[in-house]
């Protein structure tokens, strides 16, 4: 006897966390998109502590939650896996488009969008601006990848017009080997998409001073 595989749509509660400044007031909307196995509630507090009236952070959470250590018990969150991937690409970037859609409509002149992903939040990241393309002032790429199922030939003329792009890694990154490190700064030249490099002493985490230095670099 065979089995057969169904699916259905079903409502699920997300979160999602901001900083405490005032949005109309900010110069600058930051959407940070988390890595594996972390959560939105802990990224954005490496943020937080940058806050002023200038800049609002805003941190959507991963909906797939597991334990990444027990004993103390410590929560993670995932943004797919390779099971029903397309279905979790689909979804995740419907309820990030929920989110922001809202945000971004409501900017007004002078208002600057940003965008960060961290570590497999770069993917997602990408599948996001890949599928709204809207008009990012700040795109960074830390410790991440470009996914293969994107055509990024098809971005070009659009990531011209993205004034500042960075990629970010350590040089002892547990995950990011030198080698890959090479391989995506060739993809990089090759294709001219003008992305600035930050390479700095550190493993596979977020360097404060040099996501300090990026503010004052994009900074208007």
């Amino acid at each position: 006897m065979g089995i057969t595989e169904h699916s259905i749509k079903i409502e699920r509660t997300a979160h999602y966390y901001t900083s405490d400044t005032n949005l109309k007031d900010a110069r600058h909307i930051w959407l940070l998109l988390h890595g594996y196995g972390q959560l939105a509630s802990r990224l954005i507090k490496r943020f937080t502590h940058k806050q002023s009236a200038d800049y609002y952070f805003i941190a959507p959470e991963a909906i797939s939650k597991y334990y990444v250590r027990r004993q103390p018990n410590v929560v993670g969150a995932s943004w797919m896996s390779q099971e029903h991937r397309l279905d979790e690409i689909a979804d995740y970037i419907n309820y990030i488009s929920k989110v922001m859609d809202p945000i971004i409509q409501g900017m007004h002149e002078g208002q600057k969008l940003n965008i960060l992903g961290f570590s497999q939040g770069t993917s997602t990241m990408w599948r996001y601006i890949n599928h709204n393309q809207y008009p990012y002032h700040t795109i960074v790429n830390w410790a991440g990848e470009f996914p293969k199922d994107i055509e990024f030939s098809d971005l070009n003329d659009y990531l011209q017009n993205v004034p500042h792009k960075y990629f970010c890694v350590g040089d002892n990154d547990e995950y990011i080997t030198p080698e890959f490190t090479k391989k995506i700064k060739k993809f990089i030249n090759e294709n001219k998409f003008g992305f600035k490099f930050k390479l700095f002493e550190g493993t596979h985490v977020i360097d404060q001073d040099v996501f300090r230095e990026i503010l004052a670099e994009v900074f208007e």
